[in-house]
C-alpha cells in the first residue's frame, strides 16, 4: 500500500495519535510509582512532574514555530522519536537526577504533540472544526485511557523494567506510523523562525487570547492531577498498583464519550456557557473525589472530571482554529494553550505541598473552591476579557496579518 494513500495517511494519523497517548498515559502511572518504589516524597515525586515543565515551556513555542516553518507532519516524526528516546532512558533510570531527565524528554515531546496534531487535524478535510477536532480527543483519551491501565497493570505484573521495556516498543511503533502522516497545505516559505516567535509575543497582547488561556489551564488539570497527585492519593488510600491505574483510566473514559458525541457542538457562540459549566464541573468533581474514597464513586468522579476537562481542551482548539488561518495554526493554538505549561508547573507543586502539609483531602477542596470561584465570575471574566468583541473581531480575513 503507498505511504500516500489517503485513506491510510488518516488511519496512520489516528492510529499514531493514539499510540502516542498510550506510552504518555503507561508514563503517568509507571513514573510516579517507581518513583515511589524508591522511597521518594510526594513533595520529591511532584518535583518530578512539574520542574520539567519549565523545558516544556520553551519547547512548545518553539515546537509550533516549527511546525509553522517546516509543517506539522515533520514536527510529529520528531515528537515520536522523543517519546521512544525517554523510554528508552527510564530503562536505566534508578535515581532522582536520571529520573528527571528522561521525565524532561517525555516533556520535550508532549511540547510538540499537542500543538502539532491538533494544527493537523484542525486542516485535514470537513468542515466542521469541532467535529474533526473530536474525533481526534476521541483518539487521544482513548489511547490515554489504554496507558493508564497498562501502566498500572505492568508495574503489578510486569515489574518496571519489563514496564519501561514494553512502553519503549509501543514508542517505536509509534515512530514508524509517522512516517505516513497525512500531507496537507504547504507552509508559506520566506518566514523565519524569528519572524514566527515574535508573533507569538504580539498574540498575547490581546485580552481574548488570555481568556483562551485561562480555558486551556482548566482543560490542563484533570491530565494533571492524574499524572502527579491522583496516583499517590491512591496509593494512599492502600489501592493496588494495577487498581492505580484501573481508576486513573476512568478519566480517559469521560473525555472520550465527550469527544466522539459533543465535539461539533462546541462553538464560539456558546463559549461562555461552556466556560462557566466547565469551570464549575471541574471543581465540584475535585471536591467529589477528594470527599469519595470508594472506587465506586471516586471512579465516576475521575470520569466526569475527564468530561469536563475535554469540554474546555476543545473549545479551547475552537477558539484557536476560528481565530487564526492556517499557516499560524500552530502559533495560535501555542499561545492559547499557554495554560498547558502553566497548570503541569503550578498544581503539582501547589497541591502537593497541600496534601503533605493539611492531608490530601483539604488539597482537593482548596483546588476545587478555585475553579468553582472561577465559574460563579464568569460573567466578570467575560467582561473583562472579551469585551472588544474579539469573536466579531477574529472572523475577519485579515485576523493573522494583523497579529
Amino acid at each position: 500500500m503507498s505511504l500516500h494513500n489517503p485513506g491510510y495517511n488518516l488511519l496512520a494519523f489516528y492510529t499514531s495519535a493514539a499510540l502516542w497517548n498510550v506510552c504518555m498515559g503507561t508514563l503517568q502511572v509507571l513514573v510516579p510509582l517507581y518513583a515511589l518504589s524508591l522511597g521518594f516524597s510526594v513533595l520529591k515525586i511532584s518535583s518530578i512532574i512539574a520542574v520539567p515543565v519549565l523545558a516544556e515551556f520553551v519547547i512548545r513555542f518553539l515546537g509550533s514555530a516549527l511546525s509553522d516553518r517546516f509543517g506539522e507532519r515533520r514536527i510529529l516524526q520528531g515528537c515520536y522519536l522523543l517519546m521512544a528516546a525517554s523510554a528508552a532512558m527510564l530503562l536505566l533510570a534508578k535515581n532522582y537526577p536520571q529520573l528527571l531527565s528522561a521525565q524532561t524528554i517525555a516533556y520535550f515531546s508532549r511540547g510538540v504533540f499537542w500543538i502539532s496534531v491538533q494544527s493537523l487535524a484542525s486542516q485535514l478535510p470537513g468542515s466542521n472544526v469541532g467535529k474533526k477536532l473530536g474525533r481526534l480527543s476521541a483518539c487521544n483519551y482513548g489511547g490515554n485511557l489504554i496507558g493508564l491501565s497498562l501502566g498500572g497493570v505492568a508495574a503489578a505484573l510486569l515489574g518496571y523494567h519489563n514496564g519501561f521495556l514494553l512502553l519503549t516498543g509501543l514508542a517505536l511503533v509509534c515512530t514508524l506510523l509517522g512516517l505516513a502522516l497525512p500531507y496537507v497545505e504547504a507552509k508559506p516559505s520566506g518566514r523565519t523562525i524569528r519572524d514566527i516567535t515574535l508573533r507569538m509575543g504580539r498574540l498575547l497582547r490581546y485580552r481574548h487570547i488570555w481568556f483562551a488561556i485561562s480555558i486551556s489551564y482548566a482543560a490542563a488539570l484533570p491530565p494533571t492531577l492524574t499524572q502527579s497527585i491522583y496516583p499517590l492519593y491512591l496509593a494512599h488510600l492502600d489501592y493496588a498498583e494495577q487498581w492505580i491505574g484501573v481508576v486513573l483510566s476512568f478519566r480517559a473514559m469521560g473525555a472520550v464519550l465527550v469527544g466522539l458525541t459533543l465535539g461539533s457542538l462546541i462553538t464560539l457562540a456558546r463559549q461562555r456557557g461552556i466556560y462557566a459549566l466547565g469551570m464549575a464541573s471541574l471543581g465540584l468533581f475535585v471536591v467529589g473525589s477528594g470527599l469519595a474514597e470508594n472506587p465506586l464513586f471516586l471512579g465516576p468522579c475521575i470520569a466526569a472530571l475527564g468530561a469536563a476537562g475535554v469540554i474546555m481542551d476543545l473549545l479551547c482548539q475552537v477558539q484557536a482554529s476560528e481565530w487564526s488561518r492556517a499557516h499560524d495554526r500552530s502559533v495560535a493554538m501555542a499561545s492559547m494553550g499557554l495554560g498547558w505549561n502553566l497548570c503541569p508547573f503550578l498544581t503539582p507543586m501547589l497541591v502537593g505541598w497541600l496534601a503533605e502539609v493539611f492531608g490530601f483531602r483539604l488539597a482537593f477542596l482548596a483546588t476545587g473552591g478555585f475553579f468553582l470561584l472561577m465559574a460563579a465570575g464568569t460573567q466578570l471574566w467575560h467582561r473583562l476579557l472579551m469585551s472588544a468583541g474579539p469573536v466579531e473581531a477574529t472572523r475577519s480575513p485579515d485576523l493573522a496579518s494583523r497579529y
